[in-house]
């Protein structure tokens, strides 16, 4: 990597930590503060190092590196801060600042990012995972990584109801024809993790249309994240093209669809590209995003009540709030969480990478979800289903949790 564009990495940090009066607002949000209370686990104590970095005050050190990757991306700063300062956006530019500085993300993210850009390890992963559930070897699995899925049959034999709750009702002005070709992007978390929901998503999307199903890369937030940027792009690149021909593109994992939608900002500056890389994010739609926007109604009402998780990526990184919330009222009894939008410390390999921290910010969130009393806690994220999964082990079988495409 050339001087020059470590060096845009710089200016691209700087105008985002200029902007930071460090108020403070974040200290009382960010989910790494109220578990670990030091300063340099907030977006005020990362962007005063950020500074202190660019002005030659703070050295790039390896004890550097481990603040800015200390960070869950979850935007819960960006939302609270007065000048809505993206410390998300510093943190992810740092990260491939000391990537290309020192030759490598580090050999745990650069396995990953193989793993992750490569279509036939992702099915084998998936294949495999499904014979570890299928035997019962899931549980040796570190970090919860391979839970085993609570299936729409069994939530339907649990918590039976009553079918046929209503016929199509249009509530967008914006109108999708027959012609309209409708695209489903399969997430790798989705795909290796959750085959029972993206059954469900897929049933669901051929009620109203036949949806394209297309071999496509990892949306590469995980290479986005950790340094490899590089990657990133090549893969963005690959999924423009194999998207081409579809006016609309699904996804039913937050992670994915909140970079997808995004995904314009990072060719901005490629005259090739740039305007391929805005008509393909103008495609992408959110599952429950498009479902209410065409008018679909659940099927089956069940005897349940049910709590939503809001993945970060789908609320504060798409604000996709209310679609998810009223399809599940009309599934069953619908009650809100308190903090129902407060990350549960998933965010992609964070919970693998400092599990106890995690499982402090998780704890706080099993609670809560006990205490709403629902059966089913709701989520449209599979690293959150990950963590969510967790706390229901830990909850000593109190809850269930499941998918929205299992539900709805």
């Amino acid at each position: 990597m050339e001087d020059t564009d470590k060096k845009s990495y710089l200016k691209d940090v700087e105008g985002i930590v200029s902007q930071c009066d460090r108020c403070g607002n974040c200290l009382t949000v960010c989910p790494l503060f109220g578990s670990k209370d030091i300063e340099s686990s907030s977006a005020r104590g990362k962007n005063n190092i950020a500074r202190g970095m660019l002005q030659g005050v703070v050295k790039p050190s390896v004890e550097v590196l481990k603040i800015i990757n200390f960070c869950l991306l979850c935007g819960t700063c960006v939302a609270n801060c007065p000048s809505k300062v993206k410390t998300n956006d510093a943190m992810i530019a740092l990260r491939q600042y000391f990537a290309d500085k020192n030759g490598s993300p580090g050999a745990k993210y650069k396995a990953l990012g193989i793993l992750m850009k490569n279509r036939k390890l992702v099915k084998l992963s998936a294949v495999t995972f499904m014979v570890l559930r299928k035997s019962g070897m899931n549980k040796i699995i570190p970090n919860g990584m391979v839970p085993k899925e609570f299936t729409r049959k069994q939530y339907l034999t649990s918590f039976a109801g009553p079918a046929a709750l209503g016929s199509f009702v249009p509530t967008s002005p914006i109108e999708f024809s027959n012609k309209s070709k409708v695209a489903y992007f399969k997430g790798c978390g989705m795909s290796m993790m959750f085959p029972d929901a993206v059954e469900g998503t897929l049933a669901i999307l051929r009620t109203l249309t036949e949806p394209q199903l297309i071999d496509n890369m990892c949306c590469g937030l995980p290479h986005l994240a950790h340094g490899l940027r590089a990657d990133f792009l090549e893969m963005a690149k690959t999924n423009i093209s194999l998207f081409a021909d579809a006016d609309v593109i699904v996804s039913d994992c937050a992670s994915c669809g909140g970079t997808l939608k995004h995904m314009a900002t990072y060719f901005a500056d490629d005259p090739v590209w740039k305007e391929r890389a805005t008509a393909f994010s103008g495609k992408i739609m959110g599952l429950s995003e498009y479902l209410v926007h065409v008018g679909y109604q659940p099927q089956q009402r069940v005897d349940a009540t049910l709590t939503f998780h809001e993945p970060c990526h789908l609320g504060r990184g798409q604000g996709i709030k209310k679609q998810p919330r009223q399809l599940l009222k009309a599934s069953g009894n619908f009650i809100e969480m308190t903090g129902s939008d407060t990350c549960c410390g998933g965010a992609g390999s964070f919970h693998m990478d400092y599990p106890d921290i995690a499982q402090s910010i998780l704890d706080k969130k099993r609670l809560n979800i006990e205490n709403s009393g629902a059966h089913i806690v709701v989520s449209e994220c599979p690293t959150c289903l990950v963590q969510l999964n967790k706390a229901a082990t830990q909850s000593g079988g109190k809850f269930k949790v499941m998918h929205i495409s299992q539900v709805i």
